[in-house]
């Protein structure tokens, strides 16, 4: 039976068993992939795997199960266990009911790929040894310490007894490496560059050569000066260390939980003017795009902070209906064998005008971060931790690398010290589409 069907089957199975309310979650994935280390092919690898979650509901009694094997007999012993275990949870009186089925939008143009789907182990591995030999190719001085390369196809169907149906499939190609360079004995810090896409327009050269490149600037680092003031963000800090408080601060369990810094600020000002945020699941080619979310609700557009201003919270089905609201679509699940949570789709900061380089030219004195290893709370804001990959920069260039350096401040209000947003946006690893930004007031200490 095709995934649906199996959910279809086992929501019915469900309902005969007498529960209320019934939903099944399954997901097949497929992945190839390579994994360098110690600048070696480790292993090349397929694997795949599938399965079905049962969530159901008895007099407001939640029970949930899952399964591995999707036969009859199986997804049958998993409804059963799923009721039993409803039978013997404790009833939870915010419980409205599972999602209605709604009209889908149309599946977001590219977000599956059947070049990529078809890619063979021996296809990703030459992926990878594209990567290895632009690494030497740039500069003898840089080796790959560590990567992997993976191409992924993943089958999605829910299906509940709301009359809620819907079936997808997506691809993702994503790959990454680690660089350090060695030269007259000394060692860099690790450069890391990746890049994830749906389709097969990949460039493992543009990674490895992006790698060693920012190995070999780190080489021959010096002391910097501890200081108050300007340091840019590359997209992976400013995702880790500006967004990841957001995206905990928008999600609506987080509110109403009273976990949120921001659940009274609707309306407020949370940021400077120019920041622009806005959750789209259904971004063209975006790593969180779908027409679905992990309830099958319908994704959406977002809009969270307008100029600057708070605007909206994510919700799915379960925090929405605790205030009488809709769904944002934002109902993820980690794998099959999961109850969704709320989470972003595609975070995405509206760019700005200026490249890098002149964000750069217009920092008299300040540091850039292009990796950062720390600790970030999202619950107070508060980020601590080493700048990685970290150079000075003084009256508008970059002098030199940075020996290991401390920055630490407050995210919250990193926001309200933004001083320029860039405009060369990319995807990281968390979905958050950003490019580098340039804040004020950040605490660098060197040691």
């Amino acid at each position: 039976m095709s995934l649906l069907s199996s959910a279809e089957a086992a929501v019915r199975r469900s309902l005969k068993l007498g529960a209320d309310e019934s939903e099944a979650y399954a997901r097949k994935t497929r992945t190839v992939e390579v994994v360098l280390e110690r600048a070696e092919i480790q292993s090349e690898r397929v694997k795949i795997q599938q399965g079905v979650g049962i969530r159901l509901i008895k007099d407001k009694k939640l029970g949930f199960a899952f399964a591995s094997d999707l036969s009859v007999k199986s997804v049958q012993a998993t409804c059963e266990n799923a009721l039993n275990l409803a039978k013997s949870s404790v009833a939870n009186p915010d419980w409205v009911a599972l999602p209605k089925a709604a009209r889908l939008p149309k599946l977001p143009q590219g977000l599956f790929d059947p070049k990529v789907a078809a890619l063979s182990g021996s296809e990703v591995l030459g992926l990878a040894l594209r990567a290895y030999n632009a690494v030497k190719d740039c500069d003898k001085r840089a080796v790959i310490d560590d990567g992997k390369f993976s191409a992924m196809t993943s089958d999605v169907a829910v299906s509940n007894s709301q009359g809620v149906e819907a079936a997808e499939k997506y691809t993702l190609l994503y790959g990454f490496v680690v660089c350090v360079a060695k030269a007259h004995g000394q060692t860099s810090s690790m450069a890391f560059e990746y890049d994830v896409t749906r389709n097969i327009k990949f460039s493992p050269e543009k990674i490895g050569r992006s790698a060693a490149e920012k190995a070999v600037a780190s080489l021959k680092p010096s002391k910097g000066e501890s200081f108050v003031g300007k340091v840019i963000l590359d997209s992976d800090p400013a995702s880790e260390i500006l967004f990841s408080p957001v995206i905990s601060s928008v999600n609506a369990d987080n509110v109403q939980r009273r976990r949120s810094l921001w659940m009274d600020k609707i309306g407020q000002l949370v940021a400077v003017p120019q920041l622009n945020l806005t959750d789209d699941g259904l971004l063209p080619k975006g790593v969180g795009s779908s027409s679905f979310d992990a309830e099958g609700v319908p994704r959406q557009r977002t809009p969270l902070i307008t100029k600057g201003k708070l605007k909206a919270f994510l919700h799915n089905s379960f925090t929405a209906n605790k205030e009488k609201r809709k769904s944002t679509g934002n109902a993820e699940r980690e794998s099959y064998n999961a109850l969704p949570t709320v989470l972003i789709s595609n975070l995405i900061v509206e760019p700005g005008k200026k490249k890098l380089d002149d964000v750069i030219s217009e920092v008299d004195k300040g540091i850039i971060v292009r990796r950062f290893s720390g600790n970030v709370r999202p619950d107070s804001g508060e980020f601590s931790g080493i700048a990685k990959q970290a150079s000075y920069i003084e009256k508008g260039e970059i002098t030199h690398a940075l020996r290991e350096t401390m920055i630490s401040g407050n995210a919250y209000t990193a926001l309200k010290s933004i001083v320029i947003i860039g405009s060369e946006i990319r995807p990281t690893f968390d979905r958050v589409y950003t490019p580098p930004i340039l804040i004020d007031n950040v605490n660098v200490v060197s040691k």
